[in-house]
Parts: C-alpha cells; sequence; structure tokens
C-alpha cells in the first residue's frame, strides 16, 4: 500500500466513505433513538395523567357520596333499620363502590357490641353482613381506628377483608361529628365507602406501551397493589426482584412519587432484557404512586431492524462505491505511476530520461509539463552549482586563511595564557563569524605590563581589516606608551586618516606598575572592567571619550586605580554582557560579574574558560551574535629578597679605599646571584653614591651610611640613608656638560650622569633628618 499511490487513494477513499456512512448511520440512530425515546416519554407522561385523572375522577365521586351521607347523619337521625337503608340506597345509587358501612360509636347503638350494618356486592347482588358481631370487633379495625384518630376523612391502606367481603380492597372512611346541648362536639358514627383493588388494577390494565410493558400502584408504604407480576402484590417493593437488584434507586423513585412529582428512574427489569423504565405519578385522594412500566430494548426493536437494513444497504452502497473507485483511480494515476518512475531516473541523474506523453490541459498534463521544464532547469543549475561551489570552496579557503592569519597577529593566536611570580594572565578572543573586529593585546616591559582589548565596529570581513589596522597600531605603542590618556588621542588621529567608511573600536588601553600595582587606564568608549577583590566582583568607575577613528584632535582623560595582591581584573567586550537568549534577555553585567565571583578561586586559565561556558548556557540555542573577547589578569605578591649593611666613616677616608672596600664586599654577597652586568652596574653606582657622601655631606667622625637592598626576579632597589646635610642630588647637583673636549671639560659633576644612565628609576626625599636616596635596576 505504501509504494502504490492507486492503492492509497483507493484505500483512502473507500475509507473516507465507510467514515461518512458509518458516521451518518450512527448520527440517524442517535436522533431516532432520542426521537423515539421523547416521544415514548411523553406518551407514557400523557396516558400516566390520563389514568390518573380518570382514577382521581372515579375516588372523588366515591368520596362526594360518601361526604353526603355524612353531612345527612350529621343533621338527622335515623333509626337503625333507617340506617341500613340508607347505605342500600348508596350502593344502588353509585356502582363504584363495591361495599359500604355505617359504624355507630359506642354508646351510639341500643348493642352493647354497638352497630355496624356492612353491605357489598357479589356476582351483581347486594349481600349483608354484621360488622357489630364479636368475632369482627369493627372498632378496632384499621378502617374505624384510622378515622377516628386523623378526625378527618382519608383513605386508609389497602387490607383483606377478612370478615366481610374477604376481598383486598381499600376504604374510604368519614368520621361523623355531632354537637351535644352542651355544645360539646362528640363522635357519632364513621361512614364507609369500599373500593376493591381489582377495580383499581382494571384501570391500570389502560396503562398499556408494549408487550412487556404494565402499569403499577403502589399505597404509601411501598406495598405494591397492582402489577403485572402477581407474585408481587401485597409484597413491598423491597422485597420483589427488582427491588432487591437496586434498592437505593427504588427508594428514591418512591420518595419522589409520594413526594407528589414524576419520579423516573431506570432499573432492572424483571421479564425483559436489559433495563425498564419505571414513571411513577401521584394520585393525589390517596397519595398512592402511580405509573407505567416499559422496556426500552422493546420499544426500541424496530428501530434496530430498521438499522440493520440501513447497514446492509450502506455495505452494498460502500462496496459499488470501492469497484468505481479501483475503476477511475487507476485510470487518472497511470500517467503518474510512468512520471514517477521516470522521476527516479532523474533522481539517479538521468536529466534526459523520456516522459510519459501529455495528453489534454488536466493537472496531471501540466504536472508531466513541470517535469519536463524541471530537467532542463536543473541540468542548467547544476551547471551553475558547480561553478558557484568552487566559487564557494576558494572563498572559504580565503577566510579560513584570513582566520589564521588575524589570531596570528594576537597574542596566543587567539587565545594567550602566561604567568610568572608577579602576575598571571589568560586571555581569548571567539569571533561570531569567520572573522570578526575583537582583538587584545599584552606586552611587559621591565616592570610594566601593557594591557589593551578593543572591538571594531561591525562584524566580518570589514572588522577584521580595520582590526588589523589597529592591531598594527596598538603593537606600535605597546612599545612606547607610558600614558594611556595620550597614546589614544595618537591612536585616534593615526585611525582618522582614511577611514573613509567610517568604521571605528572602542578600546580599553591599560599600563600596570607590577611593582606599585597602580593601573593608570584610559577608555575610549569601552565598557568598564570588572574587578574582583575580596570575593565580590564590580564594575570600576571610569572616565571615558568617544571611540576611537571617528573625529581627529580628541583629548581622552586618564584614570588610576590602585590594585592589590589577589586582585582579578577581567577586561572584556560588550559581546559578553549583550549576549541573548532565546527568550530574548541579555546576559548583563550583574550576571557576569557573579560568575566571575563563583569561579574566584580558579586560576585565571581556569576561570576564563568556565566565564565563556556560563555565556553558552545562558544563551542556549541562540547563535552568538557578536564578537566575544575576554581578558582576565591576576596580581600577586612577588618573592623578595632584603639585605641590610651600617658602613661607619673613617677620619682617614680620603686616603683609605676601607669604605669602598666594605660596600664593595656587601654587594657582592647581597648580589651573588645576579648577572654580572647589572651586577657590576650596582657596584658602581652605589660606590660612587657612598663616596660622595663620605665627602659631601657633612657628617661628623664615626657617622654611618646606611644601606638597604631589595631584590626580585623583576628588579633590584637600593636604598641608601645618610644624617648629613639636606640635599637633593638629582636636582641641586652639578652635571659635567657631556661631549666637551679635555680641555674645556669641568673636574666633577660626573656622577649624577652615572647614576641616571646605569639604573632605570631614582628618587630622593628626606624623612627624620636624613637623606634618603633610592635608586632602581630593572632585570
Amino acid at each position: 500500500m505504501g509504494r502504490s499511490i492507486a492503492t492509497r487513494l483507493i484505500a483512502l477513499l473507500t475509507l473516507c466513505a465507510a467514515a461518512i456512512i458509518g458516521v451518518g448511520m450512527l448520527v440517524d440512530y442517535r436522533l431516532s433513538r432520542e426521537q423515539i425515546l421523547g416521544r415514548l416519554q411523553h406518551e407514557s407522561e400523557e396516558t400516566i395523567r390520563t389514568i390518573i385523572g380518570d382514577m382521581e375522577n372515579w375516588l372523588r365521586g366515591i368520596e362526594g357520596a360518601t361526604n353526603l351521607v355524612a353531612r345527612i347523619l350529621q343533621q338527622r337521625d335515623y333509626s337503625q333499620p333507617g340506617l341500613q337503608q340508607m347505605l342500600r340506597d348508596m350502593l344502588s345509587s353509585d356502582v363504584d363502590i363495591y361495599g359500604a358501612t355505617i359504624a355507630l360509636a359506642p354508646g351510639q347503638a341500643d348493642s352493647p357490641l354497638g352497630f355496624a350494618p356492612y353491605y357489598f356486592r357479589r356476582n351483581g347482588e347486594l349481600v349483608y353482613a354484621d360488622l357489630a358481631a364479636p368475632e369482627h370487633n369493627y372498632q378496632q379495625q384499621s378502617w374505624y381506628r384510622e378515622a377516628v384518630d386523623a378526625g378527618h376523612a382519608l383513605w386508609v391502606e389497602p387490607y383483606y377483608d377478612a370478615g366481610g367481603a374477604q376481598v383486598l380492597m381499600t376504604t374510604y372512611a368519614v368520621p361523623v361529628y355531632r354537637q351535644a346541648a352542651s355544645g360539646e362536639r362528640f363522635l357519632y358514627a364513621v361512614i364507609t365507602a369500599d373500593v376493591a383493588l381489582q377495580e383499581l388494577r382494571a384501570y391500570l390494565q389502560r396503562l398499556h406501551l408494549g408487550d412487556s410493558s404494565f402499569g403499577i400502584l403502589l399505597s404509601r408504604e411501598g406495598v405494591i397493589l397492582s402489577s403485572r407480576h402477581r407474585e408481587n402484590l401485597m409484597h413491598h417493593f423491597s422485597a420483589t426482584t427488582a427491588g432487591q437488584a437496586d434498592p437505593e434507586g427504588w427508594q428514591r423513585m418512591f420518595e419522589t412519587a409520594i413526594g407528589g412529582a414524576v419520579a423516573t428512574q431506570r432499573l432492572p427489569c424483571e421479564s425483559a432484557p436489559g433495563e425498564c423504565v419505571f414513571r411513577l405519578g401521584t394520585l393525589q385522594p390517596t397519595g398512592w404512586p402511580v405509573g407505567v412500566v416499559y422496556s426500552e430494548h422493546e420499544i426500541l426493536a424496530p428501530l434496530r431492524d430498521f438499522q440493520y437494513k440501513t447497514v446492509a444497504i450502506g455495505l452494498l452502497t460502500l462496496l459499488s462505491m470501492a469497484v468505481a473507485v479501483v475503476l477511475v483511480s487507476r485510470r487518472l494515476t497511470r500517467p503518474l505511476a510512468a512520471l514517477a518512475g521516470a522521476s527516479d531516473s532523474i533522481a539517479r541523474g538521468q536529466l534526459d530520461v523520456a516522459l510519459p506523453a501529455v495528453r489534454g490541459d488536466d493537472e496531471v498534463a501540466r504536472l508531466i509539463q513541470s517535469f519536463a521544464a524541471m530537467t532542463t532547469d536543473l541540468k542548467t543549475y547544476i551547471a551553475d552549482l558547480e561553478s558557484a561551489t568552487a566559487r564557494r570552496s576558494r572563498l572559504e579557503g580565503e577566510l579560513s586563511a584570513a582566520r589564521d592569519i588575524q589570531m596570528a597577529m594576537l597574542p596566543g593566536q587567539g587565545e594567550a595564557s602566561e604567568r610568572d611570580e608577579t602576575f598571571s594572565l589568560w586571555a581569548r578572543v571567539r569571533p561570531a563569524r569567520s572573522v570578526g573586529g575583537d582583538l587584545y593585546n599584552y606586552q611587559r616591559r621591565g616592570n610594566r605590563l601593557f594591557i589593551a582589548v578593543g572591538d571594531v565596529s561591525d562584524k566580518g570581513a570589514p572588522a577584521a581589516l580595520f582590526m588589523a589596522r589597529a592591531m598594527g597600531l596598538i603593537q606600535q605603542l605597546a612599545a612606547t606608551a607610558s600614558d594611556p590618556a595620550a597614546a589614544l588621542g595618537a591612536l585616534n588621529d593615526a585611525l582618522e586618516q582614511g577611514n573613509d567608511n567610517c568604521m571605528f573600536i572602542t578600546l580599553f588601553l591599560g599600563v600596570v606598575d607590577l611593582q606599585s600595582r597602580e593601573l593608570r587606564f584610559a577608555s575610549a568608549g569601552h565598557t568598564a572592567p570588572s574587578l574582583l577583590r575580596g570575593g565580590a566582583a564590580h564594575a570600576i568607575a571610569q572616565q571615558q571619550g568617544p571611540a576611537l577613528g571617528l573625529v581627529a584632535g580628541l583629548q581622552y582623560p586618564g584614570n588610576s586605580l590602585a590594585l592589590r595582591n589577589g586582585d582579578r581584573l577581567a577586561i572584556f567586550t560588550d559581546g559578553i554582557d549583550e549576549a541573548f537568549n532565546d527568550r530574548n534577555e541579555m546576559y548583563g553585567m550583574e550576571r557576569f560579574n557573579g560568575e566571575l565571583a563563583a569561579c574566584a578561586d580558579e586560576p585565571v586559565a581556569a576561570a576564563g574558560p568556565l566565564l565563556l561556558e556560563a555565556i553558552d548556557r545562558f544563551a542556549a540555542d541562540r547563535p552568538q551574535s557578536d564578537d566575544i573577547t575576554l581578558m582576565l589578569l591576576d596580581l600577586k605578591a612577588a618573592a623578595s629578597a632584603t639585605s641590610h649593611a651600617l658602613i661607619e666613616l673613617d677620619r682617614e677616608f680620603l686616603l683609605s679605599p676601607g669604605i669602598t672596600g666594605a660596600v664593595h664586599r656587601w654587594l657582592e654577597q647581597a648580589l651573588a646571584r645576579l648577572a654580572p652586568a647589572p651586577r657590576q652596574d650596582l657596584l658602581l653606582v652605589v660606590e660612587e653614591v657612598v663616596s660622595n657622601i663620605a665627602r659631601y655631606a657633612g657628617l661628623p667622625p664615626q657617622a654611618a651610611v646606611g644601606l638597604k637592598l631589595t631584590a626580585d626576579p623583576r628588579q633590584v632597589a637600593v636604598e641608601v640613608r645618610d644624617a648629613g646635610t639636606a640635599f637633593d642630588p638629582l636636582r641641586e647637583a652639578r652635571r659635567a656638560s657631556l661631549g666637551e673636549s679635555i680641555e674645556d671639560a669641568s673636574v666633577g659633576g660626573l656622577g649624577v650622569h652615572l647614576i641616571t644612565s646605569l639604573t632605570d628609576r631614582q628618587s630622593y626625599h628626606r624623612e627624620d633628618g636624613c637623606n634618603i636616596l633610592r635608586i632602581v635596576k630593572f632585570l
């Protein structure tokens, strides 16, 4: 089926037709069923209403005749024979009454047993029975007691009249009260009219809604008075088979009917399959539930027969439709099958395969024409694709080479890591495309560390070319720049020249004094770096100028920051804090500083990749939209050694070499591990300084000169302290003019030249009455 469109078409159309027919039949069945059940419910309600109305009229007629006799007896006195004649006249005039009695109250009859003549019908004649006989004791009968207790007329629960008619009956009993001369009300008699239950059942036979349907009548106590099942008569409904199958349903239905409402309940059938519908109303005069029971299964039998016929017709229709679909679909799909074979050949590269002949102007014909045009276009496209592939391969090779060249311009070729005793540095650039515009650079000269991080506007090849130009200028500045602000001004002027495309670059440029830990920096529109100190990270405050390369002659403000051992400086481009995720949320400085603090215990070579991984996790599936550059710098204390010496000045110091000899020996010992060249320079400088102090400082005899030497892997610092006359040799000492002939040269003044030329940094200050000269030699 999966390989043939004709087979699929036949199957799908047949299934669709079957589904449509099935749904139509189901809807028709449902609608017909609901219509039949609705009509049946309406008919049952009308039937019940009619039967109840007839029965109520019948019972009210009996009530009216009995009440009339009661009113007559209430007002007039009759002899006992007269009362008997009244009963016979009552039964003769009302054939609906089965039997009747006038039972006098105790004390109202001549006999102590009372007076209760009873007349009833049997075989069309009136039959007499004396209910005052000792064996009957009518005053204890339910019809007498209930009427007297209630004090008003009522229908009593059905019973078997054993002393009179000896049939199942119910009685309408009316107590008759008279008023004595004293005005006191007293009971005179109870007048009854009996109805045989057989007469009620005759009425219920009219409730017929099918072969299994029947009328049902219950008393107020739940006793079944009339039913199709004679074994249930005069039994409580809970004792029947149906009542035991669903006692809660029976009880709920009975209580609803007793309450005066129409009750409908589905309960198990006793004589039919499935469930029966019980629908009960209330017979108002007696308060008895009356209704009809019918089987839905039986009622819906004609509908099921109709549905069977409809199904058979639907199957025949479906079979005919399937045959028609087979014939039509095969005729329509034959050209498609041929076209499918041709398309397989085209897929294998055989573009010259013959296509089916075009017949007519329908969709199949247009499809064949489209295939023909497609093969022609494919030939052209393949030729163009081969040419474009060759060009793309060359372009990708050129971009790869450009990336390699660009990375080669950066320290470490795009990822650098360096460490020594005073600092650790890690940097990485990650372009958003093959080539990008971000850059970083660092270079150490003596005790100074030059660092730079920049971001060129735009991305791709234009940014890469502008970055290459900027990188060359930055590398030149790294060798000479000491003032970052001035360096940015010079770099801005150089980049502005010939910048016709208005490219620009934001740049952070700084110089770190590895000895004093001072960071001097300037910013050209660049994001402020973050400083990690004491476990917390924050952006450092900075004054900045505009981006480089747009306007010449700009001045940039300088900044300085005192760093400490253990500080970590993070310098980065806006590709980090402006990274976005799929919800269009920006990474931001707060997240970055949090991640920076989280990896504080990691070395920079491990912390850097962790920070970039955090950005990637945040961005998730969203591609990188901007170049990313990150530089981390850790500062740490360098190992240093300190030596002290106190040189005493002898009175004969001018003639004795002991002073310089002591200085020489101490320096030789302190600088034993130093290379020969810087050690010799320091020996000459210190001996010169001590000799000048001894000659010109005006020190008293036996005075001493203090020497302090501090050495670390990067520099050696010597501090000379004397208590002589205040004198700053760097400013106040006479300096000889260099380049004069021997005849014209003056004597002295060469010592300052010796000190400044052989050392890298000199400083003087006076403290506690002492001259302090500090000289530093970079290693």
